[in-house]
């Protein structure tokens, strides 16, 4: 397979002038597909003075899943790249991932090796086990790691940060699950994979180095951060109610409803305005899943 073979997909929400370097790091003959959840004319710019083949879609502010399943739509080709604004490949890195595509034949996802500020770092999925009814048997906070591994590993699950994708075969899973906006989108979809026989694989030989959270213009970070904690907390539930069963979700909703609406009094007592906000979030994001149950929080500019 040649780089024109290949789409690469880049959702974007104000990305900033971090993109350049991005897209400085892509091949210039594949098909790039910029999903824009933001409508930014910064954006439109910088697009202009790229040599890339750069399709630009304007989508309105409808989270990643359902950006990443209109790329699949619009993409000419079977073979898709799905990144991000703030991540930048290594040399070879990509042309690795399409060479690992060829040798792991039952790998529904292949993704480089993560590097955040020149460190390796990726999150230990260990505890996602499926049973045989296709429930999670644990969910315990994912821990990260530091340790390179020696070669080619078979994982538990990715994020949706850098991953190489068939369009056929996600397709089989009925695309990406589009109630969530954002967070765990990725974790389940590499479940539902699993639960067909696919395998995750993560690639020695490619490296992409991702800067977290810099995506975003420095203006927007406080309203950005209280969107990201609301989505957090309601996608967490989310992923629990669909993957666990109904005692272990109304534990776990239990928990956290109480958790932060303590948070909330105690922050909101000692006048601690960032902490009580982000608790009032997130306790707010609990009410919504069990009486609205859709993840409509949106931010304004």
């Amino acid at each position: 397979m040649s780089f024109s073979e290949l789409t690469i997909v880049i959702p974007t929400f104000y990305p900033g002038k971090i993109i350049k370097k991005c897209l400085a790091s892509l091949p210039l003959t594949s098909e790039i597909i910029i999903i824009d959840n933001g409508e930014d004319p910064e954006l439109e710019k910088i697009i202009k003075l790229q040599k890339h083949k750069i399709k630009h879609y304007k989508v309105g502010d409808v989270g990643l899943p359902k950006s990443f399943n209109i790329a699949l739509k619009k993409s000419k080709n079977e073979n898709i790249l799905i990144t991000q604004p703030d991540v930048c490949f290594e040399k070879d890195s990509i042309i690795n991932l399409i060479k690992a595509q060829k040798k792991y034949s039952k790998a529904g996802i292949i993704s480089p090796l993560l590097f955040e500020k020149k460190k390796y770092s990726q999150y230990d999925y260990l505890d996602l086990y499926l049973s045989k009814s296709g429930k999670l048997k644990n969910t315990k906070r994912p821990k990260r790691i530091s340790i390179l591994p020696s070669g080619d590993i078979c994982v538990e699950a990715v994020n949706a940060t850098a991953m190489l994708i068939k369009k056929s075969v996600i397709k089989k899973v009925n695309g990406w699950d589009e109630n969530i906006y954002t967070y765990h989108e990725d974790i389940d979809l590499c479940l539902r994979l699993r639960k067909r026989g696919y395998t995750i694989m993560k690639i020695k030989k490619s490296i992409a180095h991702h800067v977290g959270f810099g995506s975003n213009k420095k203006e927007n970070r406080e309203k950005i951060d209280k969107s990201r904690n609301w989505h957090y907390c309601w996608s967490s539930l989310y992923f629990k109610d669909k993957f666990s069963s109904r005692s272990t979700f109304y534990i776990f909703f239990l928990k956290m409803f109480l958790k932060y609406f303590i948070k909330f009094i105690i922050n909101f007592m000692l006048q601690r305005k960032r902490h009580y906000t982000r608790s009032l979030t997130r306790f707010l994001a609990c009410l919504n899943y069990i009486f609205i149950k859709k993840a409509n929080f949106r931010i304004k500019y």
